[in-house]
């Protein structure tokens, strides 16, 4: 009888977590007036370490990826 009791209580508890996972919330994106009314995105080189220069930014991407190049890490 304490069996059944736990086998009982043990399904009610997964039927319970099982219908608690199936909550679906509405993940659409909002468009007001015809637009995206979120946060802009920004260039990547829109910051003061690049000085906004798109140019700078590579040449920063190209140095940093060549530091982690093995081959000129090595010095051979």
């Amino acid at each position: 009888m304490m069996t059944a009791n736990r086998i009982k209580q043990a399904s009610l508890v997964l039927l319970a977590l099982l219908l608690a996972a199936c909550g679906e919330y509405k993940q659409a994106v909002a468009y007001e007036n015809g637009g995206y009314q979120g946060k802009k995105d920004e260039r990547v080189w829109d910051n003061d370490r690049s000085l906004h220069d798109p140019a700078m930014w590579k040449q920063m991407i190209h140095d940093r990826n060549q530091r982690q190049n093995e081959y000129d890490r090595s010095g051979d």
